[in-house]
């Protein structure tokens, strides 16, 4: 992994950073710690942090342990899911914190090692698990839903115009043999579109659908976001870095719910007056530079949207 991890770029660094008011932060959550990349940045820019570590994925808590060993006094780890985040914190004795970090996309290994299953460019197993403490498989969601099921997350999840065809393709072949590799699934795939051009590979769309669904992504996601208004302190900060709408969209319509001052009646002559529990820190999602995306193409779609408590 030493090697993989040195093209591995943190997104919006910078920028989270700055809008988690660190100056004025003792206790901060990074959620996904991944490489360790948010976490030693932040530990760098303020002396008096410490920052409780999120990993549910093994191989990265291994390798981010060893890169943060020089702030071992300051950082603490807990190998679990962010959407555990209220109960893990209790189980420390933890009640409140400064600030949430979040960063929902995949760390450099996941995607460019084989064997994890995340990509449809390498062979390897249909596997798909953040952590291995996690039952369910890419595989056992392929050789085992039924049409139904398969379709509706290939089209929830993946926003795949063609669920259906794709969905009674796989139930047809599997009868004969059951899907093992990435590369079986995503040749399936590919050739149900012979000829036709398309701007992204044809699996691309089901191969993200299975991965939200192997690792309950959006049910997490939704989750640590209703936790973080018990556990943030007056003036805390919740930051997080989405990269496909599908996250955007429940963050976004997730902060401005709960940021909203007033609502306007069916009526339209009566106006309520509520108390939000947040406000927004910026209005607009916060993008990667285009010199940021020279350098690292997998920011390209990163939104970064913040919040504070009130």
């Amino acid at each position: 992994m030493a090697n993989v991890s040195l093209l591995h770029q943190p997104v919006l660094v910078k920028e989270v950073l700055d809008a988690m008011n660190l100056e004025a932060a003792e206790l901060v959550v990074d959620g996904t710690l991944g490489l360790g990349g948010y976490s030693e940045a932040a530990l760098e820019r303020s002396s008096k942090l410490r920052v409780i570590a999120f990993e549910l994925d093994e191989e990265n808590l291994a390798f981010a342990k060893a890169r943060l060993v020089k702030f071992a006094d300051r950082i603490s780890y807990i190998n679990d899911n962010f959407g555990n985040l209220e109960k893990a914190l209790s189980e420390i004795g933890v009640r409140e914190v400064d600030g949430i970090m979040l960063d929902l996309g995949l760390s450099s290994p996941q995607i460019d090692v084989a064997d994890r299953g995340f990509s449809f460019m390498r062979e390897g197993a249909l596997d798909m698990r953040f952590g291995k403490m996690q039952k369910l498989t890419a595989a056992e969601v392929v050789n085992t839903y039924d049409i139904e099921e398969l379709t509706r997350i290939f089209r929830e999840y993946g926003e795949e115009p063609s669920a259906w065809r794709i969905a009674n393709a796989i139930f047809e072949k599997r009868k004969t043999k059951k899907f093992e590799t990435t590369t079986e699934l995503a040749e399936m795939i590919a050739n149900l579109f012979p000829g036709k051009k398309q701007k992204i590979h044809p699996a691309t769309r089901v191969f993200q659908a299975l991965r939200i669904e192997v690792n309950k992504e959006l049910e997490m996601l939704e989750e640590v976001l209703k936790q973080a208004l018990n556990v943030l302190k007056p003036d805390g900060r919740l930051a997080v870095v989405a990269y496909h709408s599908l996250e955007d969209r429940i963050v976004k319509n997730f902060l401005r719910e709960n940021s909203r001052e007033f609502v306007n009646e069916p009526d339209e002559l009566t106006t309520t007056i509520l108390n939000p529990p947040l406000k927004l820190v910026y209005k607009k999602p916060i993008t990667p530079s285009e010199l940021e995306i020279r350098d690292n193409p997998r920011s390209r779609s990163a939104k970064l949207r913040v919040a504070a408590k009130i």
